[in-house]
């Protein structure tokens, strides 16, 4: 039997970062939800620094540096990063970029005494089901407050949970890692690569972030399996 270790998503996306673009650019609809993302964020968001939380590879740092923001970039697999790193290697595009280390990537090491940003910052990007790959939403939320201030907006996509279609197509894997103490999840697999993926409701999002983040609106990105959901930071201080 699997243990969680070996389920562990910054294990799997090590694995598969060398092919983790190839993979994306052969689904042309992954362009069209990230140019929706960036339409919706760039509207929304105002001020100068922003954190792009597992931000993959980096493709929405072009966007995010061409709408003139500085991007702290935190993305905690190695093998991701370093991809990342190396496709904003010239002076000209990675002078608005921080890329954050092993230690700063790891939000469960924020405190109030290692903050790993020099600015609190005026937006959170966290796109492609980011979030589907954390279980602790309220300790993300408590940890995103103490980078941001009050007004700062929190753009998220994850996926589209309708539970009966998922429940129909993945019973047996949802109902093993529901005992195992997941809660509402399934597996992803590439090759021999699995991780979990949790199956956060649009309600479980908004009643994990509402102690430090304002629900504003949200709604499923037409043609794909994601769905959008914008926050704003409210005045609660992180005790």
């Amino acid at each position: 039997m699997q243990n969680n270790h070996e389920l562990d998503p910054i294990k799997y996306y090590n694995n598969i970062s060398l092919k983790y673009d190839d993979t994306i650019n052969l689904n042309p609809d992954n362009t069209k939800i990230r140019d929706e993302v960036k339409k919706y964020f760039t509207k929304n968001v105002r001020g100068k620094y922003v954190v792009d939380f597992g931000g993959g590879t980096g493709k929405d740092l072009w966007w995010l540096i061409q709408s003139g923001f500085n991007v702290y970039f935190c993305e905690p697999s190695k093998g991701m990063r370093e991809v990342a790193v190396k496709n904003f290697q010239k002076p000209s595009s990675s002078i608005n970029i921080i890329f954050l280390d092993d230690d700063s990537s790891n939000f469960q090491k924020w405190s109030k005494n290692n903050i790993p940003f020099e600015h609190k910052v005026d937006g959170i990007l966290s796109n492609f089901a980011v979030l589907n790959s954390i279980k602790q939403l309220e300790e993300l939320s408590e940890k995103f407050a103490l980078i941001s201030h009050q007004g700062t907006r929190l753009i998220i996509t994850v996926l589209n949970v309708e539970l009966k279609k998922i429940l129909s197509r993945d019973f047996p894997s949802i109902l093993n890692l529901y005992l195992r103490g997941n809660g509402l999840a399934t597996k992803v697999q590439d090759g021999n690569h699995q991780m979990v993926v949790y199956l956060h409701t649009k309600s479980k999002l908004i009643k994990s972030l509402k102690k430090y983040f304002y629900y504003v609106e949200s709604f499923p990105i037409s043609g794909s399996s994601f769905r959008l959901l914008h926050f704003l930071r409210n005045d609660n201080d992180v005790s």
